[in-house]
């Protein structure tokens, strides 16, 4: 027990860092659309293309994506199949049924809204968009086995 007051204290300051190097514009684009979340509730992660705010908010898990200049990209929040539109539930048991379903998300984007399924097979991930009416709008493919040699 004694060892775990200096851990969290650790964990908590490494978190505060990281909190530290996020653009105060993207913060603040932040709290003005999730005004009911604290700040300590955040877990921030710059990526090449975002910088991506994770949290939990309505009882869900909620990841928001901004630009460096804090432009809202869109918001992903986390679903499970029962919760998805009959089309959408439809769309992933035709499509992914040999597959494992790893990530299912409600997208809000500033034109609207779509639905993410994220899935593995053995070689790769698959992610789908996907309409409300159960209509593939995109499919991504990332391989597990590129640049490896398989015994």
């Amino acid at each position: 027990m004694r060892i775990m007051a200096p851990l969290m204290l650790l964990l908590l300051s490494f978190s505060a860092k990281a909190n530290d190097r996020i653009p105060e514009r993207v913060k603040t684009a932040f709290e003005q659309r999730f005004p009911d979340v604290h700040e300590l509730d955040v877990h921030w992660e710059t990526r090449k293309d975002a910088i991506v705010a994770t949290f939990s908010e309505g009882g869900g898990l909620k990841k928001a994506f901004f630009a460096e200049d804090g432009e809202w990209l869109e918001t992903r929040v986390r679903l499970y199949p029962g919760q998805l539109p009959r089309p959408v539930l439809h769309h992933m048991e035709r499509s992914h049924s040999n597959s494992d379903i790893t990530f299912l998300a409600k997208v809000l984007h500033p034109g609207g809204f779509l639905y993410r399924i994220e899935s593995e097979t053995f070689e790769e991930v698959v992610i789908d968009l996907v309409d409300r009416h159960g209509a593939l709008l995109e499919t991504s493919r990332i391989p597990f086995t590129e640049g490896l040699e398989l015994y």
